[in-house]
């Protein structure tokens, strides 16, 4: 069973190291942006460091539990309908087999992925606190965008493209976030 459930995660790597990519990606991105934008408004409202921490740290928990059941719901039904079409191409059930075992660790990978990368966005908090500069932590979390970007698929023109997109979205974000902070 060890060596079959070890089989099955091999595979479920080798067909999902994209997908995988992709989620530890997008939830970065997600958790990064909820953080910056929470701690610009809460530091432009007057809250002190000790309220600050906790506030972001929420943020990023709800951008963490809604990543995780958007996955599971989503590659759950994938998953089934990808078993369904391999069992009709077999003519056979594949329950217990190699294959349904690695769809269903696909599944656990892909969520595990999704929903903790978020919390890659303590990273803007981390540097707040060691700078107390709303500025600095605008560009060190627009710079760690830009470098999700690079990690990201394709050529380097494409990953060069994906990163300066990462990055204008980024500053757009905090923008955002100090125009509504500061006009009631």
């Amino acid at each position: 069973m060890l060596d079959k459930l070890l089989e099955a995660f091999k595979v479920s790597l080798r067909n999902d190291k994209q997908l995988i990519r992709r989620y530890l990606i997008l939830g970065a991105f997600d958790g990064i942006l909820v953080a910056v934008s929470v701690l610009i408004t809460s530091v432009i409202a007057g809250e002190n460091i000790e309220k600050i921490t906790p506030i972001v740290l929420s943020g990023i928990t709800g951008v963490t539990i809604s990543s995780m059941w958007n996955t599971m719901v989503v590659e759950i039904k994938e998953k089934r309908e990808e078993l369904r079409q391999l069992e009709l191409q077999m003519m056979r059930k594949l329950k217990g087999t190699i294959y349904d075992y690695s769809f269903k660790l696909s599944i656990i990978l892909t969520t595990l992925s999704h929903s903790l990368s978020p919390f890659l966005g303590l990273i803007s908090l981390l540097i707040y606190q060691a700078t107390r500069s709303v500025t600095l932590t605008i560009i060190f979390s627009a710079i760690t965008l830009s470098g999700l970007g690079i990690v990201y698929e394709g050529d380097i023109k494409e990953k060069i493209g994906t990163a300066i997109m990462m990055f204008i979205a980024g500053i757009i974000a905090s923008l955002l976030s100090l125009l509504i902070s500061t006009n009631p």
